[in-house]
């Protein structure tokens, strides 16, 4: 009886390890399989993102100063004119007879001057022999002073007469790309109404103007003080712009301008930059995204993915070292490209943060990790 009860004992035994470990390898063929990642150490950009307008950074009415018949379109419409290339030509015959009639009254002038020069010298000597009295120097000493008076006056017309001739001449101040013209070869141009003859604008380089609030003023601050830098060194910080066609922010400038002061009435500022068009790409006037990196940092990065939501707020998922899932609590920062986003607070870099599979993942939860599912 002894025997056949130790028997029966051991056979018990065995069959409930059997069903224990029957019971336990199905379940853990069961357990979920997940893949997970370590937050990686990248350097992250804090970036002020606007919406600008690009504007030339030289644009002219160019504008008649005399009257005349237009007899000249030296430069076609959206053409390229260089500086001081002449665009307009004015009928310049009846300003050129108005130089010349000038020059000719400053030489009448001129000879007037050296008669009355030659008078109040004789008159002079006369007076120191007492040939005559001093009311004649006196006449002579007026006469001279008039006579230079009008030398001076016709120098002042001749001069007026030059710039009038050269106004017929309109040139282009700057290089710049000429806008449609208002007026053809033989219209009459009459100058009391200043009329706009046609626009220049220069189209390399142009501004990008934009808006920034006063968080974002207060942090374009913050970074620069932080670099050690001052509204001042604003051309050392960089400027890209995105159009509506690219992907990403292709093009980049620099910082050329930001307001003294903020509008109370919108409660923003005016930044301004100023990017190159050497290609010209950008036409003024072009709506584009504008970003303006702030400060750059190291940051521990990880899929915004990775990030969900609940009650505590943006959390993660991870695997402790028993492979069991942990809720972390999470503080996120900027983007990092790529999908990617900065983590401030919650995690370190060896904590391995669910990737893949986190969908119906409960916290304490035992997990298989794999390398990819």
């Amino acid at each position: 009886m002894h025997h056949s009860g130790t028997l029966l004992a051991a056979l018990l035994f065995a069959a409930s390890v059997g069903a224990v470990s029957g019971q336990e390898s199905p379940r853990q063929d069961n357990l979920r399989k997940v893949a997970v990642a370590t937050p990686s150490r990248e350097q992250v950009t804090q970036y002020l993102y606007s919406t600008g307008t690009l504007q030339a950074v030289n644009s002219v009415d160019l504008v008649a100063r005399v009257s005349g018949t237009l007899e000249q379109v030296k430069v076609e419409d959206g053409a390229t004119a260089r500086k001081n290339d002449i665009v307009f030509v004015i009928e310049p015959e009846p300003y050129r007879i108005s130089l010349a009639s000038a020059q000719a009254d400053l030489a009448q002038s001129q000879a007037n001057l050296d008669e009355a020069n030659a008078n109040l010298a004789r008159q002079q000597a006369l007076v120191g022999k007492q040939v005559v009295s001093e009311s004649t120097l006196d006449s002579a000493v007026a006469q001279q002073k008039t006579a230079a008076a009008q030398v001076a006056a016709s120098q002042a017309k001749v001069r007026n007469a030059e710039l009038n001739l050269g106004y017929t001449e309109v040139r282009a101040p700057f290089d710049g790309t000429l806008a449609a013209r208002t007026a053809d070869v033989g219209a009459y141009i009459n100058a009391a109404s200043a009329p706009k003859l046609a626009s220049l604008v220069q189209p390399d380089p142009l501004y990008v103007l934009f808006s920034a609030n006063e968080q974002q003023v207060i942090a374009v601050r913050k970074a620069l003080a932080d670099r050690h830098m001052t509204i001042r060194d604003a051309g050392n910080v960089k400027v890209e712009i995105r159009l509506q066609t690219d992907n990403d922010y292709l093009h980049a400038g620099q910082l050329n301008y930001v307001a003294p002061e903020l509008d109370a009435n919108s409660g923003t500022i005016t930044v301004r930059g100023i990017i190159g068009n050497s290609g010209g790409l950008f036409v003024p006037g072009m709506f584009v995204q504008v970003r303006v990196p702030l400060n750059p940092h190291s940051a521990l990065v990880i899929p915004e993915t990775a990030i969900g939501n609940s009650q505590l707020g943006q959390t993660v998922l991870v695997v402790n070292p028993q492979n069991r899932v942990e809720m972390r609590k999470v503080v996120t920062g900027d983007t990092a490209g790529q999908g990617r986003r900065e983590i401030v607070e919650g995690l370190t870099e060896t904590d391995r943060v669910i990737v893949q599979g986190a969908g119906g993942v409960r916290p304490g939860e035992t997990v298989t990790v794999v390398d990819k599912l």
